[in-house]
């Protein structure tokens, strides 16, 4: 019998739910949108009723093509923040990473001081690193939820829940819980940290390592679902993770990019010596970090030119197609990415994006075209962060992700970060990063380093950095680029829409 191990990859924007043979080859892919819900200024949410229904529509497709299942793993969006009653029901919407309601909260209770914050936790103090202030929010404001929460979690411990009835949550979605000091060798709750904010670690589910079977698939599951009772469940990880898993990212200096609503250069480190602008968490591995330079909308923002903007256009090919009738430089354009504020590297929530020098001669291709180029000035400016901190400049970085197949922005990459940028064969790394950890829940696979488990393959091909005249326009484009958000940040704030909460 074939083994088929399926991967669920659970984004903010879409699930999709990967079936790979033990080679790791992808056998059938199935996905579906998720409506992001924004009723106020700066929340961020989705319905996990809805989430369900959707998940168990692509399970359901998949399962009918591909036969028995051996195992199925996890990797999902991180932070979502889920409260549950005693019943383990969901109280409320899910609040996403993008969600900047406890902003506020974060400052009064962390305070200013970032680096004695982080030499807490190992993290600065932030609500996509300590969705912890989300609980404070829900106490403060909707106490009729607050009083019924028996639990708080994660997105792959809701869906593992109700895969198999067991909750749990693992180090690398509890790294950015604000209550773990990632500095430390081996994880657990912090009893400095749940008296900092005061969070009772009765709400906080157990910690268990990504790659363990949390349970099985349960009869009223396999009801509905044509999976088996019994099928082993491996809790899984953050979906960044389960991207760097599958890249067998586990030497301290290797480093890849992953593209979907977010961006992030994920950097490997053999201790935690971790840069403050970063978000760190530990990784699969044991006695391995990762550090990521996260940005907040580096994909979402061609989603929203494609959704807002212009919605006559299709595809991102299409807007790549658009951007190639202007030239480097965007004729004198520059696009600051921040909308949904930015984490990596200003850590601002209020921040918004802007399209600077706008004249009457600028075209709709020039527009589109200082996104593809502002974006890469964002990675630039972590890559730089990276260099500052380590003193290494990768020569080469690897591409995951929906978005890391655009060879017109990955030449736009190479060129701002002057690096060989490498594509990988497929976009589903996270998916087969969780696949994987199932396979390892299942026994299939004996441990991490197992020389059966396969990995995310590499084109032969790579872009490398052009030697034309436009680098220095480039140059001097990403130097106003930097200055730019520091002459502009209190005019964001003043301008920007405040939740009624």
């Amino acid at each position: 019998m074939n083994e088929v191990f399926l991967g669920i990859d659970a984004g903010t924007s879409a699930i999709k739910v990967c079936a790979f043979d033990a080679q790791g080859v992808l056998l059938k892919k199935v996905q579906r949108f998720v409506p992001i819900i924004t009723p106020y200024p700066l929340w961020v949410e989705i319905d996990l009723e809805k989430y369900w229904d959707l998940l168990v529509e692509a399970l359901l497709e998949i399962t009918l093509q591909t036969g028995p299942v051996t195992s199925i793993g996890l990797s999902t969006t991180c932070p979502t923040t889920i409260f549950l009653n005693q019943h383990h029901k969901p109280l409320r919407h899910a609040m996403v990473y993008l969600d900047g309601r406890s902003d506020g909260i974060v400052r009064r209770i962390a305070g200013d001081d970032m680096g004695a914050f982080q030499k807490l936790s190992g993290n600065r103090a932030s609500t996509s690193s300590c969705w912890v202030a989300n609980l404070i929010w829900v106490k403060e404001n909707e106490p009729e939820v607050w009083k019924n929460v028996d639990k708080v979690c994660m997105l792959n411990s809701y869906i593992a829940l109700r895969l198999t009835g067991n909750l749990a949550i693992d180090p690398t979605q509890a790294s950015y819980s604000g209550l773990v000091d990632v500095q430390q060798a081996k994880p657990k709750w912090s009893d400095d940290l749940m008296k900092l904010w005061g969070a009772p670690e009765k709400l906080l589910p157990p910690l268990l390592e990504g790659s363990q079977k949390i349970g099985e698939i349960s009869i009223e599951i396999s009801n509905t679902i044509p999976i088996g009772a019994g099928v082993p469940v491996a809790l899984g990880v953050a979906d960044t993770a389960a991207a760097a898993f599958a890249m067998q990212l586990n030497n301290s200096g290797q480093v890849f990019e992953s593209v979907g609503t977010s961006g992030v250069i994920t950097f490997c480190l053999d201790r935690p010596d971790f840069e403050l602008g970063f978000l760190n968490r530990y990784h699969v591995y044991p006695e391995r970090w990762l550090a990521h330079g996260a940005m907040s909308t580096l994909g979402g923002s061609f989603g929203w030119l494609q959704s807002k903007i212009w919605p006559e256009v299709q595809s991102l090919a299409e807007l790549e197609r658009l951007a190639q009738e202007s030239l480097p430089g965007s004729g004198g354009l520059i696009f600051l990415p921040y909308l949904a504020g930015e984490r990596s590297p200003i850590w601002d929530s209020e921040a918004s994006a802007a399209w600077i020098g706008l004249r009457l001669g600028h075209t709709r291709a020039d527009m589109i075209r200082a996104v593809f180029e502002g974006t890469a000035f964002g990675l630039r400016q972590i890559m730089n962060l990276a260099e500052a901190k380590w003193g290494h400049h990768p020569s080469k970085m690897v591409g995951v992700g929906g978005g890391s197949h655009s060879r017109f922005w990955a030449h736009i990459k190479s060129d701002i970060l002057d690096l060989d940028y490498g594509m990988t064969e497929f976009q589903d790394a996270s998916a087969l990063g969780a696949a994987m950890l199932g396979g390892m829940a299942s026994g299939y696979f004996s441990n991490l380093q197992d020389s059966k488990l396969p990995s995310v393959k590499i084109s032969s091909q790579w872009i490398k950095p052009s030697k034309s005249q436009h680098i220095d326009t480039y140059k001097r484009h990403f130097e106003i680029f930097t200055r730019l958000y520091p002459a502009l940040s209190e005019s964001m704030h003043l301008l920007g829409q405040k939740s009624p909460f």
